[in-house]
C-alpha cells in the first residue's frame, strides 16, 4: 500500500492512507489493450513513413526550402544576436592638426580613436592617405602610411602621432583621410570607419616664383626666369635647388650655372632674411602639338644626405604647332636605339615647311655632342661643309635648293655617314653610359610678319645608347707566368705521360657595367680537371662537373673599364692530359670553345663573346716548345 500526504489549509497535518488499486478486465471479458509490443510498432511505422514521405522524390524540394529558410532564420537570429552588442556607431576617429600650416613645416597628425561598444575589437590598424606634396621627417614623399593597433578593447580610446611635412604654395589646401579598420570580437566581418581633416598652407619659408612661355613652337629655343625668395627674418643655410625637367626638354644654359656635372642643381650656402635671387634657364622644348610640358622647381634644405622641401612650384607651357618640322632619323634603327662600338651609323634629316608661306634662306646644321664619333671619317657625299672647331655639319641654299626656297609643305633631306669609335674612349671611370647624340637645327633671320619674331630657329636631337664592349681571351701555359701553380711532365706530351698545363680566362670591358655574367667551357676527353684554381675575382664562384666536364664562371659584376682602367679579372686553373697511343702525331685540345655571357646594365642588351679551343701547340706560352704527342 502506498501512501500520500495531503494538504489542506483547513486542515494541518492530516495524513490519509489510500490502498493501492489495481484496475483490470472484467472477469471473462478479454483486455481492451492489446499487448505492448504490437500496440508501440503502429505509431513507428507511421512516423517512418513519414520521415520517408519527407524526402521522397515528390517532397525532396519543399523539404530543402524548408531546411534552408530555418538556416537563413537561424543565422540571422544569430547575427542581430551578435551585432546587439556591437553598432558601428560606437567607433569614433578623429583627426587633430593645425587648420593652418608653413610649408616644409613639421606638423605632428594626431589621430584619437574611441571604442564605446561593449565588446573589443580584433586585428585593427590605422590608414592615413595623405595628399600630394606630403613628406616624411627624412624627406621621402609619402602617399599613405598604415600603423598596426592590434586590439582595441571594449569602452577604450587611444591616440596615435605621425609626423610629417606639407608643401606647396600659399593658399593650397590639403585634405587628409583617416580611417579605423577592425574586425569586432563576436562579429567575423570586418569594418572600416573613416573621417577626413583640412589643412590650409599659409605662408611659405621661400617662396617660388616661375615665369616662362605660355605656349612655345616644339623645338624653339625657350626661356624661363625663376625667381626665390626667404620669406622669414632670419638667414636659412645649406639650402639646395632643383629643377625636375620634362623628359622633352634639353638644357643649353643657365646664368647662375648649375653645380659642376649637373645641368638642374644649384646649392645655395645662405639665403639672407628677406633675400631674393633668380636663376635664367635656357634651352629647347620639344613634343607633339597639344602636349603640355612640366617645369618643376624644388627648395630646400639638406639633411643627413635627405632633402626637406621647403617649397615647390610647377609651370606648364603649351606646345604650339611648328612652322618647321625637322627630324634627324637613323635608317635601320628605331625607337630606343642601341648602338655597337665601331658601327656605321647612315643618318638622314628631314624637314618640311608646316605653313602657308614660303621660307627662304634657310640654313641647317648638325652637331656631334660627344666624342665617340669618329669625325676624320665623315662622309657628306661631297654636299654640306664639316667644322672640325665646333664638330658641325652645315648645309644652305647653295649646297639644297630646298634650303634656298621652301614653298608650304615642300620636304627635303640631306644625308651622312659616321663611324662609333671602336674601343670608345675612356679618359676616367666617369665616361660610362655613354650615348651618340646628334642635335639639329634649321633657321631664318628671313621670317614672314605672321611670326612676329625677328629670327625663326627650330631643333631636335637624336641619342642612341652605346653598348659595352666586352673581351674575354682564353690563354694556356705550360710555363706559368704567374705564382701559385706549378706545372710538370714532359712537353711535348707522351703517350700513357701525365703532362699539366694552366688555363687564363682573361675578361675585359668597355664603357658600361655589365652583370649576370657567365663563362662556360668543356674539357676534351682525355683531359681532366685538377682541382687546383686562383681566383681573385670579387662575388664569383667557380664549378666543375665531372659527368659533363662543365667548367663554369659565374660573376655577379663587371665594373666598366675593366683591363683599362682597372685590372682585367682573371681565372687560372690547372688542367691534366694522358695521350693514349692513337693520339701520336697530333695535337690534343686542351680545352674547347668557351663562350662569355652578360647583361649590360645601361642598355639591357644581352651580350656574347667567344674563344676558339686551345691544343698543345700553346700558341700564347713563348717558352713552351708545344707540338705533337710523341710515343
Amino acid at each position: 500500500m502506498k501512501s500520500i500526504k495531503w494538504y489542506n489549509k483547513d486542515m494541518d497535518d492530516k495524513e490519509f492512507k489510500i490502498k493501492e488499486v489495481n484496475i483490470g478486465p472484467a472477469p471473462g471479458k478479454k483486455p481492451l489493450i492489446q499487448p505492448e509490443t504490437k500496440q508501440e510498432n503502429k505509431p513507428l511505422k507511421a512516423k517512418m513513413r513519414g520521415l520517408v514521405n519527407l524526402f521522397s522524390r515528390k517532397n525532396f524540394p519543399k523539404t530543402l526550402i524548408v531546411v534552408f529558410c530555418i538556416a537563413a532564420v537561424v543565422a540571422m537570429l544569430s547575427f542581430v544576436a551578435g551585432k546587439s552588442s556591437f553598432n558601428l556607431d560606437n567607433i569614433k576617429i578623429n583627426v587633430g592638426i593645425p587648420s593652418s600650416v608653413s610649408s616644409g613645416e613639421e606638423v605632428v597628425v594626431k589621430i584619437d580613436y574611441i571604442n564605446d561598444n561593449r565588446v573589443g575589437l580584433k586585428d585593427a590598424y590605422l590608414i592615413i592617405d595623405y595628399p600630394s606634396g606630403t613628406f616624411s621627417i627624412d624627406g621621402k614623399e609619402l602617399s599613405q602610411e598604415r600603423r598596426g593597433l592590434e586590439s582595441i578593447a571594449k569602452k577604450s580610446q587611444g591616440t596615435e602621432e605621425f609626423r610629417v611635412r606639407f608643401v606647396g604654395e600659399k593658399g593650397d589646401s590639403k585634405t587628409i583621410i583617416a580611417k579605423l579598420n577592425f574586425i569586432p570580437q563576436n562579429i567575423s566581418s570586418r569594418f572600416e570607419q573613416s573621417t577626413t581633416s583640412r589643412v590650409e598652407i599659409n605662408s611659405v619659408l621661400v617662396s617660388i616664383n616661375i615665369d616662362g612661355p605660355e605656349k612655345s613652337i616644339t623645338g624653339q629655343e625657350t626661356n624661363y626666369l625663376i625667381e626665390y625668395e626667404n620669406k622669414t627674418e632670419e638667414n636659412i643655410y645649406n639650402l639646395n635647388l632643383e629643377l625636375v625637367y620634362d623628359k622633352d626638354f634639353k638644357f643649353k644654359s643657365a646664368e647662375p650655372a648649375p653645380q659642376k656635372d649637373t645641368s638642374n642643381l644649384w646649392k645655395i650656402d645662405v639665403l639672407r632674411a628677406g633675400e631674393k635671387r633668380s636663376i635664367n634657364l635656357i634651352g629647347n622644348l620639344n613634343g607633339k602639338e597639344g602636349e603640355s610640358k612640366s617645369l618643376k622647381v624644388i627648395i630646400g634644405r639638406i639633411e643627413n644626405d635627405q632633402l626637406i622641401q621647403y617649397s615647390q612650384s610647377e609651370y606648364l607651357t603649351l606646345i604650339s604647332p611648328s612652322p618647321i618640322l625637322l627630324s634627324p632619323v637613323l635608317e635601320g634603327e628605331e625607337g630606343d636605339c642601341r648602338l655597337d662600338p665601331g658601327q656605321m651609323l647612315k643618318y638622314r634629316i628631314d624637314f618640311k615647311n608646316n605653313t602657308d608661306v614660303p621660307l627662304i634662306e634657310l640654313i641647317l646644321k648638325v652637331h656631334f655632342e660627344d666624342s665617340v664619333f669618329d669625325l676624320r671619317n665623315i662622309q657628306l657625299g661631297e654636299i654640306g661643309f664639316f667644322d672640325s672647331r665646333e664638330n658641325t655639319v652645315t648645309w644652305s641654299g647653295a649646297d639644297v635648293l630646298a634650303l634656298k626656297l621652301l614653298e608650304p609643305n615642300q620636304s627635303g633631306s640631306v644625308y651622312f655617314s659616321i663611324k662609333i669609335k671602336k674601343p670608345v674612349p675612356m679618359s676616367n671611370y666617369n665616361d660610362k653610359n655613354l650615348k651618340a647624340e646628334i642635335s639639329v637645327e634649321i633657321g631664318t633671320k628671313t621670317v614672314p610678319n605672321k611670326f612676329a619674331v625677328s629670327e625663326l630657329n627650330i631643333s631636335n636631337s637624336l641619342s642612341c645608347k652605346i653598348n659595352s664592349e666586352v673581351d674575354l681571351k682564353t690563354r694556356v701555359y705550360y710555363y706559368e707566368p704567374g705564382t701559385g701553380i706549378v706545372n710538370s711532365g714532359p712537353v711535348p706530351p707522351r703517350v700513357d705521360a701525365l703532362t699539366y698545363f694552366t688555363v687564363h680566362w682573361q675578361i675585359s670591358n668597355g664603357s658600361n657595367d655589365l652583370e649576370n655574367i657567365l663563362v662556360k667551357s668543356t674539357l676534351p676527353q682525355g683531359t681532366s680537371w685538377s682541382y687546383n684554381y686562383i681566383n681573385k675575382t670579387p662575388d664569383s664562384q667557380v664549378s666543375y662537373n665531372e659527368r659533363t666536364k662543365d667548367i663554369v664562371w659565374e660573376i655577379e659584376k663587371l665594373p666598366a673599364g675593366l683591363g683599362r682602367l682597372l685590372s682585367a679579372y682573371e681565372l687560372v686553373f690547372q688542367i691534366e692530359i694522358r695521350p693514349s697511343i692513337n693520339q701520336v702525331g697530333t695535337s690534343p685540345a686542351l680545352i674547347n670553345e668557351t663562350l662569355l655571357e652578360a647583361k649590360d646594365s645601361f642598355t639591357g642588351i644581352f651580350l656574347k663573346d667567344y674563344t676558339n679551343p686551345v691544343n698543345t701547340n700553346l700558341p700564347d706560352d713563348p717558352r713552351s716548345p708545344g707540338g705533337t704527342v710523341r710515343q
